[in-house]
């Protein structure tokens, strides 16, 4: 499964919705169990795919909490 955007893209994109440290290192532990899980379960050639949904999966979460997961489309077309 090919991404359209690149990792330095994503976190580019995660840290202009997101300044609080917590909410980084969990966006980066969200990657790093994605791709590890994606490895596991024989997804060896999606763990870049799987990462991404890991790094960005709350990319809503610090500006729009009341709003989670309705706001991260929005937010993911840029």
């Amino acid at each position: 499964m090919e991404s359209r955007i690149t990792r330095e893209a994503a976190w580019e994109l995660l840290r202009k919705y997101n300044k609080d440290p917590f909410h980084l290192q969990h966006a980066l532990t969200g990657e790093g169990v994605m791709r590890w899980y994606a490895g596991q379960l024989g997804f060896a050639d999606e763990v870049d795919f799987w990462g991404m949904v890991g790094l960005l999966h709350d990319i809503d979460f610090e500006l729009y909490p009341e709003e989670h997961c309705l706001k991260a489309p929005e937010l993911l077309r840029e």
